[in-house]
């Protein structure tokens, strides 16, 4: 990043001044666009010869909640992101140095295609082993939501983005709640203004709903239905049309009416979609009481859940015999295969519904 690129950015000149100062070590060549939480911006480090990302974010000078970068460097997990230096620069911001994640983040794989049964516990109990690093160090990230996962090349799901990272003072157990991604706050961050360790509960709980195919709509006129919808056409001023959609979504989020599990999967068993309800239940002391009770309980749910996912465009559960549901205009057929044989029709399977050939084939699997 040339210096007459800094220059231009629109930013406070005590971010330009400390890119200036990096640049000594760091040759830039992006800046993100993604998330208004901050600046972030990407280039190789010369020393380390690595890519890095550099956020800058808003601290506001109280540093009786605010996560010394320090802190924060100082973890040492698998799955939260590596950071390499952190500091503090006046009184308002800060930014850290963190490795580059080349793979994205979760709502990019999101955005393929569904992932398998196991696959998203797996990616699940990943994040929950980082939190459980920055609940150990009095921590709440306050905005766990899947553009801030990213996957590092060996595909392990490492929690990032710490601009809204709080330290939970001694005594204490909350802090003021976050006003970023209103999507994702928990319910009590409304009623009470707070933000506990099970506020990160509850959005991994979220997250895990996602990842399990439950359907979370990003676009904000998609929370309106024929009502709200006349209503939000005959406001005219943009940001009095955000507050209005911003005030269904909170009213959805503490009524517990957020998600929508009718949307997740026929595949997906219900002992699932009821982790999903206790980890985003209204009553904060009625989830998981803390993240290694919810990865346990992931744990045990793993070994005997029937491992679902999409092979080739197919519905499909791999074991030594393996069976597919296909369909065609006259309806759904399923077809099965030993290891070591080819595909073909099962006839013992009648036609029936989805849910239906799904119970069918677990009974015999």
């Amino acid at each position: 990043m040339a210096k007459f690129y800094i220059d231009s950015l629109n930013a406070p000149d005590e971010i330009k001044e400390s890119l200036r100062q990096l640049s000594n070590n760091i040759s830039f060549n992006k800046q993100s666009t993604k998330g208004a939480n901050g600046y972030l911006f990407f280039g190789h480090n010369k020393i380390l010869d690595k890519k890095v990302a550099v956020k800058y974010y808003y601290w506001g000078g109280d540093k009786t909640y605010h996560a010394e970068p320090k802190q924060l460097s100082e973890i040492k997990s698998e799955n939260v992101i590596g950071i390499y230096h952190a500091e503090m620069i006046g009184n308002e911001w800060a930014f850290f140095i963190t490795e580059y994640c080349q793979k994205g983040d979760l709502d990019g794989l999101l955005s393929n295609e569904p992932l398998g049964v196991c696959e998203a516990l797996n990616l699940l109990s990943q994040i929950l082993n980082g939190l459980s690093h920055l609940h150990g160090a009095s921590l709440v990230h306050r905005d766990l939501k899947p553009q801030n996962i990213f996957l590092t090349d060996d595909d392990r799901a490492v929690i990032g983005d710490f601009g809204s990272v709080k330290k939970v003072p001694e005594g204490m157990d909350s802090v003021p709640g976050s006003g970023h991604s209103i999507l994702y706050r928990p319910p009590e961050s409304f009623l009470t203004g707070d933000y506990g360790y099970s506020g990160d509960i509850y959005q991994l709980g979220i997250i895990l709903y996602q990842l399990l195919g439950g359907y979370l709509p990003y676009e904000p006129t998609a929370w309106l239905n024929r009502r709200t919808r006349k209503k939000y056409n005959s406001i005219n001023d943009p940001i009095d049309k955000d507050m209005f959609i911003d005030e269904i979504l909170k009213n959805n989020i503490i009524k517990g009416k957020l998600l929508n599990h009718s949307s997740v999967p026929a595949w997906i068993p219900s002992i699932l979609k009821r982790a999903i309800s206790k980890a985003t239940r209204v009553d904060p002391s009625q989830r998981f009481e803390s993240e290694s009770a919810f990865m346990a309980k992931l744990h045990s749910l793993k070994t005997c859940v029937p491992d679902w996912c999409i092979l080739d465009d197919y519905l499909t559960l791999e074991g030594d015999t393996s069976f597919r549901l296909c369909e065609t205009t006259e309806g759904l057929y399923v077809v099965q295969k030993k290891k070591t044989s080819s595909w073909r029709k099962d006839n013992s399977f009648p036609a029936a519904d989805l849910s239906s050939q799904i119970s069918a084939i677990e009974k015999i699997f």
